[in-house]
């Protein structure tokens, strides 16, 4: 803990208004973030209004949890961080997407993370005045094989762990943001972003799992 409401990730320079709960593939997306983004940038275990919602949440309900945002010169990037092996199968439009472990013999299903991390965009999209490029970024690891994935839109972005820097400085996008302006960026996240409760956290986990 730097302060009385500043608290440091392990092993980075990235800071969070409260204590975040980080999975150990969040951890290492937070770790690899930091080489590439401003780490006063970098937004962990992050809680924003659920689109639709006020901007003023009364209730654990009207909350989204993302797993990190960081702010770069192209823009907003929203990263959801899938920790899975196996063979990954799934489209875009589907509901669910599988993945296949031990030649077949076991299936997992889980919820679509294409789908899952578009809410969390547009819960970016909604806190500020003005659009915003906003980038969905789906980061598995360096275990899983996307054996059959398809129908995935042009917004999203898929790769693994190891090659996260090589995918981001191949973006054909423009700058756009100056450090002042980035500054501005923050700001304005920063002041949107929920201090969660552990109760909050535990309701997250059990949705997705639902799903």
């Amino acid at each position: 803990m730097i302060n009385d409401s500043t608290y440091k990730i392990r092993g980075t320079k990235v800071t969070s208004p409260y204590p975040p709960t980080l999975t150990p593939a969040e951890t290492r997306l937070v770790f690899s973030l930091q080489k590439i983004f401003d780490p006063t940038l970098i937004f962990p275990d992050c809680y924003l209004p659920k689109p639709g919602t006020h901007l003023a949440p009364t209730s654990e309900s009207d909350l989204t949890q993302i797993d990190c945002i960081a702010l770069g010169e192209q823009g907003i990037f929203v990263f959801e961080s899938k920790d899975l092996g196996g063979w990954i199968y799934g489209r875009g439009d589907q509901i669910h997407w599988t993945a296949v472990f031990d030649y077949g013999k076991e299936k997992h299903r889980f919820y679509n993370p294409v789908k899952q991390n578009d809410t969390h965009v547009k819960a970016v999209q909604t806190i500020f005045p003005h659009p915003v490029p906003v980038f969905s970024m789906i980061v598995f690891g360096n275990d899983s094989i996307l054996k059959q994935v398809s129908a995935i839109p042009a917004t999203c972005h898929l790769c693994h762990q190891s090659n996260l820097r090589q995918h981001l400085a191949n973006l054909d996008v423009p700058k756009r943001y100056s450090s002042t302006q980035l500054s501005e960026l923050k700001n304005t996240l920063y002041a949107a972003r929920i201090n969660p409760t552990n109760f909050t956290r535990l309701n997250h986990i059990a949705e997705i799992t639902a799903r």
